[in-house]
């Protein structure tokens, strides 16, 4: 089966699928990169990034400094992607791993391609590696889900909504079909509940729980994962989300900053700690962003 990456879609690796050496997008001597965001910054990783969102997410920050996806050549300027069967992706992975144990499955969005990831996500596993899938919450599979041990869901606020004023700052601007379905689909709190609760047992249930004490799997984890831009987000997160969702602790609560580059993240950084600590939340870094600023790949 065939899964749509974008170019390079694994990486960082230094060798190739023909088993040619090339200097890992990094710069550095080794395959592999470090996970910048969540729970696991600062994990060696490989990232296996797939092509194609549903989402096209842009944003204004307090300041009126516009920012887009940071990964825009997954999204939002789909030109070049690269499509590759499952073994070959495996392949890659094997060449490269060296020692690594986190594999990243990005995008993008990932569940878009649900059933292509799952006999990914079962040949990583048969290599015992953990796996975090990137998402944006809004589709849940759970035959998808059996096989991640870390649901990284990034849920978008309204802030993300494009409109004219930003869409008019985009290299390549999207049709304003795409921005009312944004706007239509990029909240969905059942299914962003099911990622939760399918943290909570052992028998593949996802479905709504009872009233009464549960006990977290300790081979499946979630973070919901706020990009924060604007001070009013605070209370958007309490009442629109949490307020909404079900067993959640603060730990799993993490703010990141707005900003794909050095500078931009300087507007939010300060604004968004201040936010994580006033509600006993977690500050999410963008480790990535503090190495590499905008480098894409890495």
């Amino acid at each position: 089966m065939k899964i749509r990456l974008v170019k390079e879609g694994v990486f960082p690796i230094k060798e190739n699928i023909a088993g040619e050496e090339q200097l890992p997008q990094t710069g550095y001597s080794v395959s592999g990169t470090i996970q910048g965001e969540g729970k696991l910054a600062g994990t060696p990783s490989l990232f296996i990034r797939l092509a194609g969102c549903n989402l096209r997410c842009s944003w204004k920050a307090f300041d009126g400094s516009i920012d887009f996806c940071d990964t825009p050549y997954s999204s939002h300027n789909l030109e070049e992607f690269e499509e590759l069967e499952v073994d070959e992706i495996i392949q890659i992975v094997k060449q490269n791993l060296h020692g690594i144990k986190h594999v990243i499955i990005s995008g993008g969005e990932p569940t878009l391609q649900n059933l292509a990831v799952v006999e990914l996500a079962k040949e990583l596993k048969k290599l015992y590696l953990h796996i975090t899938m990137e998402t944006n919450g809004i589709l849940f599979f759970p035959y998808l889900a059996r096989y991640i041990d870390l649901f990284s869901i990034s849920p978008k606020l309204k802030s993300s909504e494009p409109d004219k004023e930003k869409i008019a700052k985009m290299s390549v601007p999207i049709e304003e079909v795409l921005v009312d379905h944004h706007r239509e689909i990029r909240k969905n709190i059942e299914s962003i509940q099911k990622y939760i609760n399918y943290c909570y047992t052992k028998d593949d249930y996802y479905g709504d729980f009872p009233n009464a004490d549960l006990t977290r799997r300790a081979d499946k984890d979630f973070q919901l994962k706020f990009v924060i831009s604007n001070p009013e987000e605070e209370d958007e997160i309490r009442d629109e989300y949490l307020a909404l969702l079900n067993n959640w602790e603060n730990k799993d609560i993490l703010l990141m900053p707005l900003g794909s580059t050095q500078d931009f993240l300087k507007i939010t950084a300060k604004m968004t700690a201040e936010m994580a600590v006033r509600n006993r939340w977690q500050y999410c870094p963008r480790v990535h962003i503090d190495l590499f600023d905008n480098k894409q790949y890495v």
